[in-house]
This record gives C-alpha cells, sequence and structure tokens, in this order.
C-alpha cells in the first residue's frame, strides 16, 4: 500500500494495474531487508571461531550477512528507479504513456494525418 500511495504521489495518477508485479517484487526486498538488517543490528556483526592450524586462536570474521544485505539493498535501489521512486529516474520517464509507447504529443499529430487522409474527424488540439 505504502509504495502504490507513494508512486500514484510521483505520477500524480492511479497506479497502472501492470506495476503490481515490481510493487509485489520491491515489497518482498524491502521485508527481507529488515529482516537482515534487524539480524544485524540485535545481532553480532563479527563472529568469532577457533583459528585453524597450530595456534589455536580465536579469528574474528564479519556476519555472514552482510554481502547479502548489501547486495539487496543495491537491488532495492534499483526496484525504486525501476518504480520511478528517486531522483534517478527522469519525470520524462515516470509520465511517459507506457500503454501506446509513443508520447501524446506525438499521438495527437498522428491522429491529425489520420483524419486529413480521410480518417476519423479532425482531434481537438489542446
Amino acid at each position: 500500500m505504502e509504495l502504490r500511495k507513494m508512486i500514484e504521489a510521483r505520477t500524480g495518477a492511479k497506479m497502472e494495474l501492470w506495476l503490481m508485479p515490481q510493487v509485489r517484487a520491491t515489497a518482498m526486498n524491502e521485508v527481507m531487508l529488515d529482516q537482515i538488517q534487524d539480524e544485524l543490528t540485535n545481532g553480532q556483526r563479527k563472529l568469532a571461531d577457533w583459528g585453524d592450524g597450530s595456534t589455536g586462536q580465536m579469528k574474528f570474521e564479519a556476519h555472514p550477512l552482510l554481502p547479502h544485505y548489501d547486495k539487496l539493498q543495491r537491488t532495492l535501489l534499483m526496484q525504486f528507479e525501476a518504480l520511478g521512486l528517486n531522483y534517478s529516474t527522469t519525470p520524462s520517464k515516470v509520465k511517459e504513456d507506457a500503454k501506446r509507447g509513443i508520447d501524446k504529443e506525438k499521438a495527437g499529430l498522428t491522429s491529425l494525418i489520420t483524419s486529413a487522409q480521410g480518417g476519423d474527424e479532425i482531434p481537438e488540439m489542446d
């Protein structure tokens, strides 16, 4: 629900139904990222283990979830960009008419040419 509101605030229109798989994947990634962040915040960031070899000393290693956390963060940023929810996305990409694959100005010109060739009535221009 939160992602949908963010998309609608960004675009100024209702969210298109075809975005639902992307929104769902982004939401699931956010949940997983929150869980890993909670584990890293409340757990140990460094894990102790006995060293191998003849010394038998304790060694400390970074938490094995840290690389996954980094990867999930990068993926989430890419998902936000795909949804138009960060500054990497230009406003023209957010406002583009994905249903037709062309912008409204070109659509108006195409309609005008069609009507001039004997097609439908001349459309009203904005």
